[in-house]
């Protein structure tokens, strides 16, 4: 599914730099920035309606009427089970994903939605779809983040 993504400092806009030294870390000496589900409260990087933006990542902490999760099933989004809550779709930029420590190149984004709760705060939900034979193998999981125009 993801349970962590990374992005790489220099895709993130300069203003929001401050504030994410948690998140930093280097991978072969370039700066990036992980996100992860494993934190108390976790966030993702989205962008939408042109914005760069650090959201909710899902419902974790079941602090709204939300679903209590962080992902959503392509095949339930399509099934219309998320349409009560008005959902927009969302980029996820990321350059890496990890699933069961096992890293991964994201080359364009993930894509996801964006839903808002009953207070009006956003959250993000990560799409994700049935893992190809090889993701299974690699990740041990049976399903995979909505890649962007790629196919692991």
């Amino acid at each position: 599914m993801c349970q962590a993504l990374a992005l790489q400092l220099d895709d993130v806009p300069d203003i929001l730099h401050n504030g994410q030294r948690h998140r930093r870390y280097q991978r072969e000496g370039i700066p990036e920035l992980r996100f992860s589900f494993d934190n108390r409260n976790p966030e993702l990087p989205v962008i939408y309606e042109g914005q760069f933006l650090i959201l909710p990542w899902g419902n974790k902490q079941r602090r709204a009427r939300l679903p209590v999760t962080g992902w959503c099933a392509v095949e339930q989004l399509e099934a219309g089970q998320w349409q009560w809550l008005r959902p927009d779709a969302v980029t996820i930029p990321a350059n890496f994903g990890c699933e069961k420590g096992r890293w991964f190149l994201i080359e364009a984004g993930v894509r996801g939605i964006l839903v808002q709760d009953d207070s009006g705060t956003e959250h993000v939900y990560l799409l994700t779809e049935p893992a190809t034979h090889y993701y299974e193998i690699m990740c041990r999981h049976s399903r995979m983040p909505a890649l962007i125009d790629q196919r692991i």
